[in-house]
């Protein structure tokens, strides 16, 4: 009798623990990932607020407010939809991105106590700056940024004002590190199985989530982070390296891939590669050298090999131009060195006279870039990066002392590289898990365990599983290869159409169930 293409089970673990493990047979050609397109922005909106507000009152704010924005799918430039402003920050960072200005400015406003929210006898409410009068270049920002967002409405305060209170709203002093956050692209998953007849949908990409994932005015909630392949067309870089599930067009495989194993495409015909100049218009990067050279490229886990701790700044250097670029996207350009890292994008550093003239005037124009795999042998038509690696050829790999994968989670005073209460080294903690795994006749096994935090965990709750009994439970199921993929909170599996876990999200309410809005999805049939 062949296998059915889903079942579940109730697995017991160790004393009086149990776990439900969800089981998706997967053929090889019925496999592909997509980005999901957002819906309704004023749901997103109201979302996300509701699961700050949970985790402002559970860290003992007594009377949190939170402030959200929805970032532009299709980014503009700061210049076009703002015309005449400055649209550099404080440090001498120039912002090409509209997404990532709107950002820095609203978190100047919050920080310094700037804005204002006030009602009015007809029920209606308008936002409004109060600057000090020799802020007259801030007050103009604020001014434009404010028009535009309550025009499209894309600003929302929750809980909002009591309805006949009448008295302005001042936000001064504001938590912005905790209580405010820029909406990125993302979705629940529900809407698009509601829309689309599949066999199976499910939960694939790590993604910006945590406070500690939004210090970047170039970062938003939802932002996926990883490698992304569809059509042939590589949409996200693999800034870290971290493995991830390829397939050539013929078979799958699992393989660890960072940003050194790409190449940039510049505006200009310039190619970046780390592999060396081999003429028409190719140059060498290195990819986080410990010293200085003529093309550089930085990423968060620049510094970890040599400090254990991630790089938040490039070195600052008199003789650099640098860009940060977020997927393919260049957000924005500082000389000088000491440029902010976002967890989600990395920056190229160049010496004055590392690329022909006219090229860096011609990358800030065009702000956009492409990436090939640098090593014909490492195509891909499709593919997911999540990490780390569980199974290779039967065995179980995770993380080593070699520090194969990039990945630190954050500690007392230090901010760690996304997913960042991650690190595989010393992961045992029972929680909702995700899994790929590849069989021996090349088709895939698809593994979800329900798991819920133990403060949070009724009854009727699955423990979960540390990364270790994943990796045990994929090899005992037959798979050979097997990747992590996104999990806790974000592991959803629908089975046509209908949701076949228990979430694991919870926000302090044992027994309540939450879904996550996600960026990107793996879909089956």
């Amino acid at each position: 009798m062949s296998e059915p293409f889903y079942r579940s089970e109730r697995r017991q673990l160790g004393g009086d623990s149990w776990a439900t493990v969800h089981w998706v047979a997967i053929a090889a050609d019925q496999l592909k990932f997509e980005d999901l397109h957002p819906m309704n922005s004023y749901v997103r909106q109201q979302d996300i607020a509701r699961m700050h507000y949970a985790r402002a009152l559970a860290r003992g704010d007594e009377n949190p407010h939170i402030l959200t924005w929805t970032a532009m799918q299709t980014d503009r430039r700061a210049s076009q939809l703002f015309p005449g402003l400055s649209y550099s920050a404080d440090d001498g960072e120039a912002f090409i991105s509209a997404n990532s200005f709107i950002t820095y400015v609203l978190r100047k406003l919050l920080t310094e106590g700037w804005l204002q929210l006030h009602e009015y006898i007809s029920d209606t409410y308008e936002w409004q700056v109060e600057l000090p009068e020799a802020q007259s270049e801030w007050r103009a920002r604020a001014e434009a940024i404010l028009r535009w967002l309550e025009a499209s409405i894309q600003l929302d305060l929750y809980p909002n004002l009591e309805r006949g209170s009448y008295q302005p709203r001042v936000f001064k002093p504001f938590d912005a590190r905790h209580n405010f956050a820029r909406i990125g692209r993302c979705d629940f998953m529900r809407h698009f199985v509601q829309n689309h007849e599949r066999k199976a949908v499910f939960n694939t990409s790590h993604f910006l989530h945590e406070h500690d994932d939004l210090m970047s005015c170039h970062s938003g909630y939802g932002d996926a982070v990883g490698l992304m392949v569809t059509a042939n067309t590589i949409l996200r870089p693999p800034v870290y390296r971290r493995g991830a599930l390829l397939f050539d067009g013929e078979k799958w495989r699992i393989e660890t891939i960072g940003l050194g194993d790409t190449s940039l495409l510049l505006p200009g015909d310039i190619t970046l590669s780390s592999s060396g100049k081999s003429g028409g218009g190719a140059y060498r990067f290195r990819l986080n050298p410990d010293d200085a050279c003529p093309i550089a490229l930085y990423t968060r886990a620049g510094s970890l090999r040599r400090t254990g701790q991630p790089l938040d700044r490039t070195p600052a250097e008199a003789d650099r131009l640098e860009f940060v670029f977020v997927n393919r996207q260049i957000t924005s350009w500082k000389r000088g060195g000491e440029l902010q890292i976002p967890q989600n994008g990395f920056v190229l550093s160049l010496q004055s006279d590392a690329l022909p003239a006219g090229i860096a005037e011609r990358i800030i124009e065009d702000a956009w870039v492409e990436y090939e795999f640098a090593d014909e042998g490492q195509r891909a038509v499709s593919g997911i990066q999540a990490g780390p690696v569980l199974l290779r050829d039967g065995d179980k790999v995770l993380r080593d002392e070699s520090g194969d994968e990039e990945f630190c989670a954050s500690q007392a005073g230090i901010t760690g590289i996304t997913p960042v209460f991650t690190d595989p080294a010393v992961d045992g903690v029972r929680k909702a898990r995700t899994a790929m795994g590849i069989r021996p006749d090349g088709n895939l096994l698809l593994a979800l365990v329900d798991g819920c935090d133990p403060l949070s965990r009724s009854s009727e709750d699955s423990a979960g599983a540390t990364l270790n009994e994943l990796a045990e439970l994929m090899r005992a199921a037959g798979a050979v290869d097997a990747l992590n993929l996104s999990g806790e909170g974000s592991s959803h599996l629908f089975v046509r159409s209908g949701l076949a876990n228990r979430p694991s999200d919870r926000r302090g309410q044992a027994g309540v169930v939450y879904e996550r809005m996600l960026p990107s999805i793996g879909i089956v049939g």
